[in-house]
């Protein structure tokens, strides 16, 4: 009188029971859970999922108030209008990824999306309009469909970058290479010291680690895993050293660092631009005949 299962029909259920058991974990899983398990890495499979929703997160403030079409009207602007940045893209578009199939030609499927991104950003940023290194933020592509990739790069300048960080001056830049500095004085003080010894300025070399999130700098398993810390973080990501062996740094501690850095780098920026000017102005009084050449047509006025 008692009903029997075949094994497969069992082991089906044991599986149904093991997802719904794993669903209701999921839904009472704290952010500290949460965190670790992206640092661990996202599964492939839910890369493109959880990235949309994190940057969805992240500019939710921006699109919230804007209309549904509004990436569609940046790229009919696009198309209307020169953009003075569309030059310096058009020359970086085969330089993003060489070696990836998306964008090693001019008629891989890769470039456009990227051109489109790219352009309509501009558009969004007219103070910012290109910079070097923009470009290399094609790794969301590779994830995340073309307009989801546009409010990714608009979240990492927008949001998670100080401000200036892409500006002609690569100020916010400049301003993380003296807090990245300090950091390696505290936490790796004889990393720091040889460094310090043979007066070598490792801003060379992590520059780019900072301005681009490591894109070129690391093999593509490593690079999807900061990426996936990156975009649910924000911008502290050092993986293992700076999770566990550094010990954990606040992002307040981050940002009381930029505000100190920051005026003294702007006081800096202030000094060279006023020697500038004086050289300017001394070169100028050291030629007095430089204003007597005149064209004809000047002559006549």
């Amino acid at each position: 009188g008692f009903k029997t299962l075949p094994e497969e029909e069992d082991e089906e259920e044991k599986i149904v029971a093991m997802v719904r058991a794993l669903n209701l974990k999921s839904l009472s899983l704290t952010d500290q859970e949460v965190s670790s398990l992206v640092r661990s890495g996202v599964p492939h499979v839910h890369r493109s999922k959880v990235w949309r929703y994190c940057v969805a997160f992240h500019v939710r403030k921006y699109r919230d108030c804007l209309a549904d079409d509004y990436y569609k009207g940046l790229l009919s602007l696009a198309r209307e209008k020169q953009n003075p940045a569309s030059k310096q893209i058009e020359l970086d578009l085969l330089r993003t990824l060489p070696n990836n199939k998306h964008y090693s030609s001019p008629s891989s499927d890769g470039i456009q999306k990227l051109r489109n991104v790219l352009l309509a950003f501009s558009w969004r940023n007219p103070d910012i309009g290109y910079c070097q290194g923009l470009n290399r933020y094609s790794i969301a592509l590779l994830y995340l469909e073309e307009e989801d990739a546009f409010w990714c790069l608009t979240a990492i300048v927008e949001v998670f970058m100080p401000r200036d960080y892409y500006t002609k001056t690569l100020l916010g830049s400049q301003v993380d290479q003296r807090v990245f500095k300090d950091l390696m004085s505290e936490k790796l003080p004889r990393l720091h010291n040889h460094f310090e010894q043979y007066k070598v300025d490792f801003s060379l070399i992590t520059f780019n680690w900072f301005l681009v999130v490591f894109v070129d700098s690391v093999v593509s398993e490593i690079l999807f895993k900061i990426w996936d810390s990156f975009l649910y973080e924000g911008p502290k990501v050092l993986m293992n050293i700076a999770f566990v062996d550094m010990n954990p740094f606040p992002m307040r501690q981050i940002q009381n660092k930029r505000m100190f850095h920051l005026e003294k780098v702007r006081l800096e920026l202030t000094e060279l631009e006023a020697i500038r000017q004086t050289f300017l102005r001394d070169r100028e009084i050291s030629r007095p005949d430089s204003r007597t050449h005149f064209s004809d047509d000047e002559e006549d006025n």
